[in-house]
C-alpha cells in the first residue's frame, strides 16, 4: 500500500500552534519554521535608481532664466540715475533712496546685488560706478 503525503501551510501565532501540536503528537516528520516579515528585496538597480532620483531631485533646483534686475524702477532706478553723472559713495546714495520712500539700510546690499549682475563696480574706498 502506498502512503499519501500532504504538505499544509498556514500562519498562526506561536501559542495556538504549540497548543495544537501538543494535542496531536506524535506527528512524524514535523518541521516548524518561524516566519519573519521583511519588506520584499529590491534589485540593486532599482535601489540605485531610487537613490539617484531622490538625490537628483533634492540637489537640482528648477530655475527659470532671470531677466536680470529692472534698472529703471525702485531702488535700482534711483541708484542708476544717481550714478549716471559719475561715481558716488554709498553714503551719497542713501539720502536719495530715503527721500523716495525706501529704506536707506538697503543701499549697500542693493549695490552688491547690482555688482553681482555686472551692472556696477566698486572703484575703491566705497565708491561705486556704472560698468560700461
Amino acid at each position: 500500500m502506498s502512503q499519501v503525503k500532504f504538505k499544509i501551510g498556514f500562519v498562526m501565532d506561536s501559542e495556538s500552534l504549540f497548543g495544537l501540536i501538543g494535542k496531536f503528537l506524535p506527528v512524524e516528520d514535523l518541521s516548524v519554521e518561524e516566519i519573519v516579515e521583511r519588506p520584499p528585496k529590491l534589485p540593486l538597480q532599482a535601489i540605485a535608481h531610487a537613490v539617484n532620483h531622490i538625490t537628483k531631485r533634492t540637489t537640482e533646483k528648477k530655475t527659470r532664466a532671470s531677466p536680470g534686475p529692472n534698472l529703471k524702477k525702485g531702488i535700482n532706478g534711483i541708484i542708476m540715475t544717481a550714478l549716471a553723472d559719475g561715481p558716488k559713495r554709498a553714503n551719497q546714495l542713501k539720502p536719495k533712496v530715503k527721500a523716495a520712500g525706501f529704506s536707506e539700510n538697503s543701499v549697500n546690499s542693493r549695490l552688491e546685488a547690482l555688482r553681482g549682475y555686472g551692472v556696477l563696480e566698486m572703484i575703491g574706498d566705497g565708491t561705486w560706478k556704472k560698468v560700461g
